[in-house]
This record gives C-alpha cells, sequence and structure tokens, in this order.
C-alpha cells in the first residue's frame, strides 16, 4: 500500500513539476469534428487523403468502403484499429490528443495495393 501511495505521487510530481510542457496530452476542446471518408473502389485509396484537424477536437470519422472486400484504419500513435466492411460505413472515433503529422492506413492485408493505402492526419492549434 505504501509503494503504490509513492508510486502514484511520484508521477503526479513528475508530470505537475518536472515534465515539460510539450511533451504529453493537449486537454480535450469539447469540440467534435465529424469527417465523411471513402476508400475509392478498386483504387486503394483514402477520400479525403489528407485530414486536417485541431489538438483536443474529439473526431469522428464516417468511413464508408466502396470495395467488396475488408479494409483496416488504423493511426497507431491514438490507439486506433478498427476493420472496415465491404460496401458499409463504419464509424471511428477518437480524441487528437497530440499535435503532429500522423499517417494513417489500411490495416488489413487487401491486395495489391495495400501498402500504398496511406494517409495523413495533421493535428495542430
Amino acid at each position: 500500500m505504501i509503494f503504490a501511495v509513492f508510486l502514484f505521487g511520484s508521477g503526479w510530481t513528475y508530470r505537475e513539476f518536472y515534465r515539460p510542457k510539450e511533451v504529453g496530452g493537449v486537454e480535450p476542446t469539447g469540440k467534435v469534428v465529424e469527417i465523411n471518408m471513402r476508400i475509392l473502389e478498386n483504387q486503394w485509396k483514402w477520400e479525403p487523403a489528407e485530414i486536417k484537424i485541431q489538438a483536443g477536437d474529439k473526431v469522428r470519422l464516417k468511413i464508408y468502403n466502396e470495395d467488396d472486400y475488408d479494409h483496416g484504419f488504423a493511426i497507431d500513435v491514438f490507439g486506433v484499429n478498427r476493420r472496415l466492411f465491404p460496401k458499409s460505413e463504419t464509424l471511428v472515433e477518437f480524441t487528437a490528443n497530440l499535435k503532429g503529422n500522423f499517417q494513417y492506413y489500411c490495416s488489413v492485408p487487401c491486395g495489391e495495393g495495400h501498402y500504398e493505402q496511406i494517409g495523413r492526419l495533421f493535428v495542430g492549434d
């Protein structure tokens, strides 16, 4: 019990007083950004291929898979990895709590263009 209190207390102390401000997450803004996306049929491309949002926004991606086979949607840094079933829409939600330029990609092997099926997420001020 004493060890748990010490561990928690030292983590809190580091976060509040010693950790540089540019390290760590961003506070949620309370703003929800809805984006409609598509996987273009037999093209292994995202539409849009680039997304720009503000740090702290909650993101709601409505992704429609136009293909007759599965795809996936993943952004590793936000812990997102969802299967996208054929000819259907999938809702993917996460909070963009880090600033930066991140890649999203297809996480389900889907054919000859699988490794080219990437896009960019820009999270800024």
